[in-house]
Order: C-alpha cells, then structure tokens, then sequence
C-alpha cells in the first residue's frame, strides 16, 4: 500500500505550518548592508560609499550621489516636418554613484562583483550615447 508509514502525519506537518522559514540566499550571494538608514546592495557598494563620503568630506569630490538614472534611447522615427529624429526611452541604466573630481570631470562607479550581459550592454549603450564609461570597483 502507498500509504503505509503515513498514518500519524497531519495536514498541517505537510504544509511546514510551524518551522522556521530559512532565507533563500541572493541570487549572487551578495549581502544587504543598511548605513545611516541606506540600504544597500552589497557589503562592497557600503563600503565605497563610506570612502566617497569621506573624499566628499574632504573637499576631494563634489556633487556625489547615488542611484543615479540614465536613460538609455533609441530613435524612434524622423520627423519630416521639422527635420529632426524624436528618441523613446528604452531602458535605464541606474548607476550605484556619480560625483565630479576637483578637475570637474564626471565620474559614474557601479561596485560590481559579478559582470552579466545585460550590465556590459548597458555599459556599451551609455558610452556610444552619452560617451559616458562605467568605472567599476
């Protein structure tokens, strides 16, 4: 019989109703760190931006900010009345920071750990549009 062993389990032992739920780890195994109220995405992204704040501090750096949105555009069609092409926005690339030396330059950092193909697109998007490259630590 199929059902042999079964007979003192209940409904309830079936379902797991009463154990303790064990956390499934991240997709890339990166741990969420919370700074002053942020949240972020991983112990190294922390990390960098307690040095940035640092080098902010200092007068090193100005103008820092983080999870800052670039949309990523494709023409959409000409517009043969005023001569000029209209774009739509695809997608968006959202770096982790973005801050100007004391040169005035810009500079746009993600702390990555794991390079995927959808990140190296919209790193190669970003550059041919804006000619703005990724820095990665």
């Amino acid at each position: 019989m199929s059902t042999r062993g079964w007979e003192g389990v209940t409904a309830s032992q079936l379902t797991g109703a009463g154990q303790a739920k064990v956390a499934k780890p991240s997709k890339y195994r990166n741990v969420k760190v919370t700074i002053d109220g942020q949240r972020f995405d991983s112990k190294r992204e922390a990390e960098y931006w307690l040095l940035l704040k640092e080098r902010a501090r200092t007068g090193e750096i100005n103008s820092l900010e983080r999870q800052v949105p670039f949309a990523l555009c494709a023409p959409n069609r000409t517009d043969y009345e005023h001569q000029h092409e209209r774009s739509v926005v695809i997608a968006y690339y959202i770096a982790d920071f973005s801050f100007y030396d004391r040169a005035g330059r810009r500079h746009v950092v993600d702390a990555k750990g794991l390079r995927n193909k959808m990140y190296a697109l919209k790193c190669k998007w970003l550059f041919l549009q804006d000619g703005i490259e990724i820095e990665e630590v």
